[in-house]
């Protein structure tokens, strides 16, 4: 079998205009679903009252429901006495009418009884056999008004509105039960290789588990689709084809993991072009992560080839594929992940040539900004973006940020999770033996280890972004081990 060459390599803007040629990204269709089961979901609908809420005027205190007129010119040394009549509770339906010089004990969401304008509090009353009234109210107050909150033919949601619990307590309001939503875009995970094995099966030499299909699943989940694994498939084409059209029936996007490189044993790109037009549109990008990756049209569906390296396939995950799924679940037109602005910490290279995804870290400075430290690692490495809290991009061409450059940090999750301990220096065994000996004594607390170097690490003491440094310098005129240094990187300037 002849070598497959990658065709002609294509810049991150070709391979999006190539998809959107002949991929329309929208919404994939609506479903109704019970409330209970709304959050996280994404409207379809306007949502309108077709109830005021409240439905009617209830007590927002505890105290005696009364006619505030009753009321005026009471006094702590000169009460107001009224008749008490009766009384009204959370979901009792008032069987009295207050008239002048009466009142009726009320509870906090109870409906106003008729005739009666205000609430006054029960710490400004006295009752034994009349009810002494110590401070005047006026009309209105201590009371809710029925529609105050809501108003009955009021727009409360508007569609494409994510739902948040904030939002289906607004539904829960209004009564309804039944709402609808835009469908989850079905998102089918398909693993390649002969070296995969399943986590939890036993693993012979020179296997591997598959990382990709756990790591993309939990990702599909996080931005609004709903994934489907369906298996590991070896490196044999017919095999591969008849995966891949199960995977086409079910799902609205493909996924698969390795076999996109240019390799021997490499069948994808052959499989999506016999799936038929237009098949593959484009094989290679021009970046790095990720340059082998493939992206064609099937049956009038989408397939991304991710490669076989971990950082590299959720890498352009998270370029090409999130940005899509969002879309297609009628998320916000913020299609990328939040941006942070930050600065660059040090001096950061970049490969040159191709654009680059460089996973980093962010360092919260005590000035409240963020700077940003490269994430070491190979493509081949899981731990390069789970040490991860985002990626900076560096177009094609330039070869290095300044040390204060600005730059947008775009995050991986939701958001940034801040360290209680910040360990920045170089790689120090005692550091790990002192963190284990403060959680073995009760300390919970999430740490975060940046490796910068030990000269880096009393830098980025000096400048309030470390807590510890890891250190291992040596002065060769003193023959002294790191104390040396503190004058020249920490307490220096």
């Amino acid at each position: 079998m002849s070598r497959r060459v990658f065709r002609e390599l294509v810049s991150v803007e070709m391979a999006r205009k190539l998809l959107g040629e002949h991929f329309s990204v929208g919404p994939v269709g609506a479903e109704d679903v019970p409330l209970e089961r709304a959050l996280g979901r994404v409207l379809a609908s306007d949502l309108e009252a077709k109830i005021d809420v409240p439905p009617f005027d209830r007590a927002s205190m505890d105290g005696y429901a009364v006619q505030a007129e009753d009321t005026f010119g009471a006094e702590e040394d000169r009460p107001v006495l009224l008749q008490v009549v009766g009384k009204v509770g959370a979901g009792d339906v008032p069987q009295v009418v207050v008239e002048k010089g009466e009142t009726v004990e009320i509870s906090t969401g109870a409906p106003m009884p008729k005739g009666a304008n205000a609430v006054v509090m029960v710490e400004y009353t006295w009752h034994k056999v009349e009810l002494r009234v110590f401070r005047a109210v006026v009309p209105g107050e201590n009371v809710m008004a029925a529609g105050a909150d809501i108003m009955a033919g009021e727009l409360v949601l508007r569609t494409g509105e994510y739902l948040t619990p904030r939002e289906t307590g607004v539904i829960a309001a209004i009564g309804i039960g039944l709402l609808k939503v835009y469908r989850k875009p079905r998102v089918a995970i398909l693993s390649t290789g002969n070296e995969i094995v399943q986590p939890g099966e036993p693993l012979p030499y020179g296997r591997i588990y598959d990382i990709n299909a756990r790591t993309l699943f939990d990702s599909i989940l996080e931005n609004g689709g709903e994934p489907k694994f369906f298996g590991t498939v070896g490196d044999r084409r017919a095999e591969i084809l008849a995966r891949v059209e199960e995977a086409l029936g079910w799902a609205d996007i493909v996924l698969t993991s390795g076999g996109t490189s240019a390799g021997v044993g490499d069948l994808l790109y052959d499989v999506i072009d016999d799936l038929g037009p237009p098949g593959v549109l484009v094989h290679g990008i021009a970046v790095k992560p990720g340059k082998p990756a493939i992206i064609g049209i099937a049956h009038g569906k989408p397939i991304f080839g991710l490669p076989g390296y971990p950082s590299s396939a959720l890498m352009i995950y998270n370029v090409f594929v999130r940005p899509v799924i969002r879309r297609m679940a009628g998320l916000n037109a913020e299609i990328q992940g939040k941006v942070v602005e930050a600065s660059a910490a040090e001096r950061i290279f970049s490969s040159g040539g191709r654009r680059e995804y460089m996973p980093v870290n962010l360092v919260q400075t005590e000035a409240g900004s963020y700077s940003v430290y490269p994430v070491p690692g190979e493509s081949g490495a899981i731990t390069t973006l789970s040490e991860a809290d985002g990626f900076i991009e560096i177009l094609e061409g330039k070869v290095f940020l300044e040390s204060g450059e600005r730059v947008g940090v775009e995050l991986f999750g939701s958001g940034i999770k801040p360290a209680d301990l910040m360990v920045i220096g170089s790689n120090c065994v005692g550091i790990d033996v002192l963190l284990s000996l403060m959680r073995s004594r009760g300390a919970l607390f999430k740490t975060k280890v940046v490796s910068t170097g030990s000269s880096g690490g009393l830098v980025a003491i000096r400048r309030g972004e470390a807590d510890v440094a890891g250190t291992h310098l040596l002065d060769e005129e003193s023959g002294v081990y790191n104390i040396p240094f503190l004058s020249r990187f920490v307490i220096a300037e």
